[in-house]
């Protein structure tokens, strides 16, 4: 069973002609003030980096959003561009961006860039998982889990019936981690290590786990509940993490790098203990 989620959002590109060339004029380091400050009245504290600064720059030599992510190497979740004809107001930029708060909600990383006539404002999310703080999602990734099994779930044609909730089993996150690594190093997918033949089965069993197991794997989300839902939506997921005879629970996840396959790795091992 595998489930794909690759998530490159390419906003719509926003043009507008500046009212006028103003008085509230600046230098780029106000200009970046100015957006900073902007952004933060409509709740978003959107980082502003050079890597987005970069990709900001090449939009305004006319390159793709997409081909200037990839030439920064910066994997994105989601991503958009905001250009604007731009002679010096930054009143009139305050204001625009004042405008169209909804717009941006989520994003956590930003890049800015000016040829004086012109300006790009670059909004991202990373497709990365902050792996410092690596317990706090394996314990959401299990109460999400756990909140899926509650209550029934349709999967494909099938309802499955709400079942028990897992309990955590340091065995299975061995066999978790240790898949999750290895799908990075050797850039695969899928359940079957090419390099070695192990199985879920052999990796649990490898660990010191004793009984069934099933596993699911989710590529690309960067939140616990946002694995869990995308597996719900896949059928096979859906009913193997819906199983009632799983009682133990395992897990992990794991950053690919700008050249794997897929920019997040997920794993899920069931269990059944003997």
């Amino acid at each position: 069973m595998r489930s794909l989620l690759l998530l490159l959002t390419l906003g719509p590109l926003f043009s507008a002609q500046a009212q006028s060339p103003a008085s509230d004029s600046g230098p780029p380091q106000a200009l970046a003030r100015t957006v900073k400050e902007a952004l933060a009245g409509c709740g978003v504290k959107a980082e502003q980096t050079p890597a987005l600064g970069q990709v900001a720059a090449d939009t305004l030599g006319a390159s793709k959003l997409a081909d200037a992510l990839v030439r920064q190497g910066y994997r994105p979740h989601e991503a958009r561009e905001w250009s604007a004809t731009y002679h010096g107001d930054l009143a009139w930029v305050r204001r625009t961006l004042a405008a169209q708060c909804g717009e941006w909600q989520g994003y956590r990383e930003s890049g800015l860039a000016t040829d004086g006539t012109r300006l790009s404002l670059i909004l991202a999310t990373p497709a990365r998982v902050d792996l410092k703080q690596s317990r706090r999602w394996l314990s959401d990734f299990l109460a999400a889990t756990n909140q899926a099994r509650a209550q029934a779930q349709k999967c494909g044609d099938e309802t499955m019936k709400a079942a028990p909730p897992l309990r955590w089993n340091e065995q299975l996150e061995a066999a978790a981690a240790r898949h999750a690594t290895e799908m990075v190093q050797l850039d695969f997918r899928g359940h079957v290590n090419p390099k070695d033949g192990s199985t879920p089965l052999q990796r649990a069993a490898a660990a010191g786990f004793r009984g069934s197991v099933g596993e699911n794997i989710q590529y690309g989300a960067i939140t616990p509940a946002e694995a869990v839902k995308h597996l719900l939506g896949s059928p096979g997921h859906c009913k193997n993490l819906m199983e009632p005879r799983w009682t133990s629970f395992g897990a992990a996840v794991n950053n690919g790098t700008t050249k794997t396959l897929f920019s997040t790795y997920w794993v899920q091992v069931f269990g059944a203990e003997r």
